[in-house]
């Protein structure tokens, strides 16, 4: 009997992509997420596929595992989703799903390739670790995710702080009332959908609380960068390189981390 896959969510611009990865390291994304993230109709869509020399090659159906139990999808092999994206006219769309398909053509294989990179490179070594005890080049490949995690999240850090000054600077007098009912929704969605991600508005209170806990310590020590110590510590506790990949049931927890290194600084 086949052991189904373990699936891996993937947030990308406000949708989930679910994607696997064999045994071999190949990844298939689930291709009726595909076509429901971009309101195609499925059996049209696979049809096409099926109907195509080279695409046909990769369309298969995989034993997934979820919440409900094994499942078995169709699945699309991920350098494949190009070529397929690109038979999928924009110019026949309108609006805001043509301005998404272009997003998907541009970034999705990508985006999909840098989730599932990290464990890849580190099986490709496992033969040569195996033979030559070189653990350097795990360490190494594990630093250098967790830069890209901390560069992400610094860049993410800056658009909030410039949203949140745009906002001040436009409505002063709502925008306290404003981000206390977002808050109270983000938590009420969190019971609602513990499987989700968090809201904007979740993911400006974390950045608010990173950005008071940075200069709480950089007024205690400023030889430091403190903020590339806090991402660096929310990837390896969390394992999240992006705000919008924290998930509402990890938020609290999140929130409980930043709180008690405040408070371990002596300013509780």
């Amino acid at each position: 009997m086949t052991t189904p896959l373990e699936r891996r969510i993937v947030p990308f611009y406000g949708d989930e992509l679910i994607a696997v990865q064999q045994p071999d390291s190949t990844i298939f994304v689930v291709f009726a997420r595909l076509c429901d993230n971009l309101g195609l109709r499925r059996y049209s869509q696979s049809r096409r596929v099926q109907s195509h020399a080279v695409l046909s090659e990769g369309l298969i159906e995989l034993t997934i595992q979820t919440e409900g139990g094994a499942q078995v999808a169709q699945c699309l092999r991920i350098d494949l989703l190009p070529l397929w994206l690109s038979g999928v006219q924009a110019n026949r769309t309108k609006g805001v799903v043509q301005d998404k398909l272009i997003q998907y053509q541009r970034e999705a294989a990508v985006v999909l390739w840098q989730a599932f990179k990290p464990q890849i490179l580190i099986e490709e070594r496992g033969d040569d670790l195996a033979t030559s005890s070189d653990a350097d080049l795990v360490q190494l490949a594990q630093i250098a995710e967790m830069g890209r995690a901390i560069t992400r999240m610094a860049e993410e850090q800056l658009e909030i702080r410039r949203r949140m000054d745009a906002a001040a600077r436009a409505f002063k007098t709502v925008r306290s009332d404003l981000t206390n009912v977002q808050v109270r929704l983000g938590v009420l969605e969190d019971l609602v959908h513990p499987a989700a991600f968090i809201t904007d508005s979740q993911a400006t209170e974390i950045s608010n609380r990173v950005k008071a806990l940075a200069e709480l310590l950089t007024g205690k020590d400023a030889s430091k960068n403190h903020y590339q110590g806090i991402f660096g510590e929310m990837y390896r506790r969390f394992g999240v390189s992006s705000y919008k990949a924290i998930r509402l049931a990890q938020y609290e927890a999140v929130l409980s981390f930043l709180e008690d290194w405040r408070k371990a600084t002596g300013n509780g």
